[in-house]
């Protein structure tokens, strides 16, 4: 199965209590030939993988739950000993839902009216145990039908923007978010390089004369960064 999900909120952090403005979400669950999806203020439905992809709204969102989220082959149940820091609450979700997916999230300040992608909160939960799906196969056609047509009743505005080829706001907060990601992987890799430079020039500083365990310790944590520390552990003993 694969799992992915976007879930867009507005909240105003000023205002007390309930601070959501504006919420909505696109959940998938691809499954089979079939996929799964659940939409705020439309409801849920099981129809064919191949149906999803020639519908371009609901294609558009698919696409971008699949950037958003990191491991598309992972879903966690909600429990007692489990840390999920849960955003689950009666103001997003009117049931109890207890599958869970860890994906990156729009989230708008509305009191600054900045918008970006964050991470580190699970928003994105199922009305439905996925184990369940293995014996579901499509939903009715009548039930099909209600779903598209509620479906354009709610984001007709926007499905026409998009068959208009416009999609640029969640295109271009993207391509932020993916920037900064790059540009967090390319200073990762310069600091393990600059570790890896510097270590190999303590191991020639080691053999000069002059050198004992004392000044190698204090040139080692002054040069070596806190992973590289960690990851020279098991080679060197201080």
């Amino acid at each position: 199965m694969e799992f992915s999900g976007v879930f867009d909120v507005s909240i105003n952090p000023k205002r007390s209590g309930n601070n959501i403005i504006y919420l909505k979400y696109f959940l998938f669950i691809k499954f089979s030939d079939l996929v799964y999806i659940d939409i705020k203020g439309v409801g849920s439905i099981i129809i064919p993988f191949e149906e999803l992809l020639k519908h371009k709204y609901l294609n558009k969102y698919y696409e971008l739950s699949l950037v958003l989220t990191a491991n598309k082959h992972k879903v966690v149940e909600k429990s007692a000993d489990y840390n999920y820091t849960g955003q689950y609450n009666k103001t997003i979700y009117k049931e109890e839902r207890d599958w869970f997916i860890d994906t990156a999230y729009f989230i708008e300040d509305f009191s600054t009216k900045t918008k970006k992608v964050d991470t580190g909160k699970y928003y994105c939960f199922y009305a439905i145990n996925p184990n369940d799906l293995r014996n579901m196969k499509v939903s009715y056609a009548a039930d099909i039908d209600i779903f598209y047509r509620t479906l354009y009743n709610r984001y007709g505005y926007e499905q026409v923007r998009i068959l208009k080829g416009l999609f640029e706001d969640y295109t271009n907060y993207m391509l932020e978010y993916n920037i900064k990601l790059i540009g967090d992987e390319v200073e990762e890799i310069s600091d393990s390089q600059e570790d890896d430079k510097n270590m190999n020039n303590l191991l020639i500083l080691n053999n000069k004369e002059g050198m004992n365990t004392d000044v190698f310790r204090i040139l080692y944590n002054s040069i070596i960064s806190t992973d590289g520390q960690k990851k020279f552990a098991k080679f060197v003993t201080l």
